[in-house]
C-alpha cells in the first residue's frame, strides 16, 4: 500500500511505505490530499490526452516549473485542472515516487486505451506502449534479444567510432559550435539507426519523417510523414527477411521469423528510433549543458573516469527528459494514497516529479556524490525502457569522451540565455567553446 500520513500540503516529503502489495494502495484508512467531493475534473480519455489542463513542461532550466511544484505540494496524487470536458471521468497526476511505480506496475491500469481515437500522432502497429498483456508480453519477448547485454557490448566499438568521428568533426570545425545539431543529434541518430539496421545514406531523411509523423501540427502532414516512413521501412523489412543481418531487424527475424508481422517489426523500429534517437539526442545535449553549468562536478568527471556511473545515475534523475509519460486508464476502482481512482479515470505519471520526490526542496540539486539515487527516468513495470541498456552505453561512451577531448568546455556566450524548445525537454541551441 502507498499512502501519506498527516499530509500538510507544504513542500513534498518522502511518502511512507507499506509492505501490503494489495492493488488498493492506501487501504489503511488514510486521507487523500484531494477531498473526494472536489474530484470534479471530468472528460474523455482522448481529450485529456491532448490537453492535461496545465503546462508542466520546463521552460528555461531543468527544475520543475512552479505549476508542477504546486501539484507536488498537494500530495503524491493530484487532480488536473482540465476544463470543459464531458463524460464522467477524473484526470489525475501521479507525482509521488512510490505512487508512480504502483501505477506503472499494476494490472489495474491500461495504456492501450490511450490509442483509441487519440489525435496525438501517427501510431504504428508494434508500438509497445499501446499494448497491454498478453499482446505486450508476446511482442516484447520477441524483441528483447537485440538488447541483451552481450549484444550491446558487442555494439559498443561501433558507437565509440561514431562518437570519435563526431568529436573529430567538432574539433575540425573549431569553436564555437552548437552542440545540439553537432553532438547530440549525430551521435544518437547514427547509433540508433545503425542498431536498427538503417543504411547511413537514408538515416537523416528517415529520422525526419519519423519525427514529423508525431510532431507536425497538421494531421495531414503527420499522416503523410508516417506513410513515408512506413513505405521505406517496409522495403527494409522485406530485404531483411531475405537476408537477415546482425542488427535489430535481423536478430528478431532470425529468432522469431513468422511469429512477428512486418507491421509489428516496423512499429518496434519506430519505437526504438523515437526513443533512442530523439530522446537520447536531447539527453546528450542537456548533459553537455549540465557539464558547463556545474564546473566543479565536471572537473570530477574529467579527472576521475571511474565516476562515469555516478554521473549517469544522477544526470538521468536530474534531467529526466520526459516531464510525464503515457497516461493510464484505471480498469477498475482502486485507491492510491487514500485517493479514490474510479474505473475509467486517467492517471498521468510525472517522471520529473517522481525523480525529485526523494529529495525535497534544495536537496534535489544536481549532486553526483550522493548515494545511488532512486529514479524512474527509464520507466517502471512492464513498459520500462526497452532500450535502456543501449542508451546507457551511448552515454557511457559519449560523455567521458567529450570531457576528455574538450577539458575546457564552456559556454561561448555566458550572458546569453539558453532556451528550451518544444517539450519534452529540448535544448534549442547550445553554443560551446573550449
Amino acid at each position: 500500500m502507498l499512502d501519506v500520513d498527516g499530509w500538510t500540503g507544504s513542500a513534498p516529503v518522502r511518502p511512507a511505505r507499506d509492505n501490503d502489495s494489495s492493488s488498493e494502495a492506501g487501504r489503511g484508512e488514510r486521507t487523500c490530499a484531494v477531498p473526494e467531493e472536489n474530484n470534479a475534473v471530468r472528460g474523455t480519455f482522448e481529450e485529456i490526452n491532448v490537453d492535461l489542463g496545465l503546462d508542466i513542461h520546463r521552460r528555461d532550466r531543468f527544475d520543475p516549473v512552479p505549476e508542477l511544484r504546486a501539484l507536488m505540494a498537494e500530495g503524491p496524487m493530484a487532480v488536473l485542472g482540465v476544463e470543459d470536458v464531458p463524460e464522467g471521468r477524473t484526470a489525475w497526476l501521479a507525482a509521488g515516487y512510490d505512487e508512480i511505480r504502483h501505477v506503472l506496475s499494476s494490472d489495474k491500469f491500461s495504456s492501450k486505451l490511450l490509442y483509441r481515437g487519440t489525435a496525438a500522432g501517427f501510431i504504428f502497429p508494434g508500438f509497445l506502449t499501446q499494448y497491454d498483456p498478453p499482446e505486450h508480453t508476446r511482442l516484447r519477448r520477441m524483441v528483447t534479444g537485440p538488447f541483451a547485454i552481450r549484444r550491446i557490448q558487442g555494439f559498443r566499438p561501433q558507437v565509440e567510432k561514431i562518437v570519435e568521428a563526431t568529436l573529430d568533426d567538432i574539433e575540425a570545425t573549431g569553436g564555437p559550435v552548437d552542440f545540439v545539431p553537432h553532438f547530440g543529434w549525430p551521435i544518437a541518430t547514427t547509433a540508433t539507426c545503425d542498431f536498427v539496421g538503417i543504411p547511413r545514406d537514408d538515416q537523416v531523411e528517415l529520422s525526419r519523417a519519423l519525427h514529423a509523423s508525431r510532431a507536425e501540427r497538421s494531421g495531414k502532414r503527420r499522416l503523410a510523414a508516417g506513410n513515408k516512413f512506413w513505405a521505406y521501412m517496409n522495403q527494409v523489412v522485406t530485404r531483411t527477411r531475405r537476408d537477415p543481418g546482425d542488427d535489430l531487424f535481423g536478430v528478431v527475424v532470425r529468432e522469431h521469423g513468422d511469429d512477428i508481422t512486418d507491421a509489428e517489426l516496423i512499429g518496434v523500429a519506430a519505437f526504438v528510433m523515437g526513443a533512442g534517437g530523439d530522446q537520447v539526442a536531447r539527453f546528450l545535449a542537456a548533459a553537455a549543458w549540465l557539464m558547463v553549468e556545474e564546473p566543479e562536478q565536471f572537473a570530477v568527471l574529467r579527472d576521475r573516469p571511474d565516476t562515469v556511473p555516478d554521473w549517469l545515475d544522477e544526470v538521468v534523475r536530474y534531467i529526466t527528459s520526459d516531464e510525464k509519460t503515457t497516461p493510464r486508464v484505471a480498469l477498475e476502482d482502486v485507491r492510491i494514497s487514500g485517493c479514490p481512482i474510479k474505473a475509467g479515470d486517467t492517471v498521468t505519471p510525472s517522471f520529473l516529479a517522481a525523480n525529485r520526490w526523494n529529495f525535497p526542496g534544495p536537496d534535489d540539486r544536481f549532486d553526483i556524490t550522493r548515494e545511488k539515487p532512486a529514479h524512474v527516468a527509464f520507466g517502471h513495470g512492464i513498459h520500462h525502457c526497452l532500450g535502456r541498456s543501449l542508451a546507457e552505453m551511448v552515454f557511457r561512451v559519449a560523455i567521458p569522451a567529450l570531457a576528455h577531448r574538450f577539458p575546457t568546455l564552456r559556454l561561448a556566450e555566458p550572458d546569453r540565455e539558453i532556451k528550451l524548445g518544444q517539450p519534452p525537454l529540448n535544448v534549442e541551441a547550445l553554443r560551446l567553446n573550449w
